[in-house]
Order: structure tokens, then C-alpha cells, then sequence
């Protein structure tokens, strides 16, 4: 996906002082979010309940859990480059234990995610999960 760590993307987002601020940092992420193939942008790897197109899809290796993941919207890819720098190398087991709204909130994005994208973004964490 990306070189950068979920630290240094929860730093670029926190120094984001406005909404116009968010959006431009959340674009230029987007950038960093490899693209799925029209062959994985299947039904069964979409994410129900997103304003925009979401896909997501899971590998599994010795037990470890990596993401990958797509939007048709640019503003929705830069929360995934988020979204999978919080679920990306961990267990299913120690996903599970997350509070991952709690770590998602650390990004600084509540100006950015309309009531509708939370919506969203519940459904995309609720799948990494199950």
C-alpha cells in the first residue's frame, strides 16, 4: 500500500487545522492507495452501507491479516490509507480486540466525515473485524 506508518499519516492528518486542510492531506494519501484490478471490484468484496464505492479484501498469511482496499471517491481512498494503516499486520484475534472507531478517531477526520461517510467508514471497520 504505502511507505508511510500509521504514525506518520496520524501526524499529517493531526496538523490539519480546517476542513479544506483535511481534504487537501486526505487526497494526497489517497495517492499512496494502490488500485484494485476491475477483477477484484467484485460484489462480494464490496463494502455495503458506503456513500461511495468501497472494496475491500483480505489476505491471510501465518495467521496475520493484511488489506487491501479501493474507492471510487479520491477524499475515501485517503481514509482507507487510514483505515488500513490501523488493520494492516495484525492478528484477526487482536483486530477484534481493537476499538477501532477509538484509534480511527486519533486521525483528526471528524471535520471531514459527514454523517453519512461515518456511516461508511462503521461499515468498512465492522468488516475488517468479522
Amino acid at each position: 500500500m504505502t511507505d508511510l506508518t500509521r504514525d506518520a499519516i496520524q501526524t499529517r492528518l493531526q496538523a490539519c487545522t480546517s476542513k479544506e486542510a483535511t481534504f487537501k492531506e486526505l487526497v494526497s494519501l489517497s495517492k499512496q492507495l494502490e488500485r484494485l484490478t476491475d477483477a477484484d471490484k467484485t460484489e462480494e468484496n464490496k463494502v455495503k452501507g458506503c456513500e461511495s464505492a468501497v472494496w475491500l479484501i483480505e489476505h491471510q498469511d501465518n495467521g496475520v491479516c493484511t488489506f487491501q482496499a479501493d474507492s471510487d471517491a479520491k477524499l475515501m481512498r485517503g481514509v482507507l490509507v487510514a483505515i488500513l494503516s490501523l488493520a494492516n499486520g495484525h492478528s484477526k484475534a487482536e483486530l477484534q480486540a481493537m476499538d477501532l472507531i477509538v484509534e480511527l478517531n486519533q486521525f483528526n477526520l471528524s471535520s471531514y466525515l459527514t454523517s453519512s461517510r461515518t456511516n461508511g467508514v462503521l461499515g468498512i471497520l465492522k468488516q475488517i473485524q468479522t
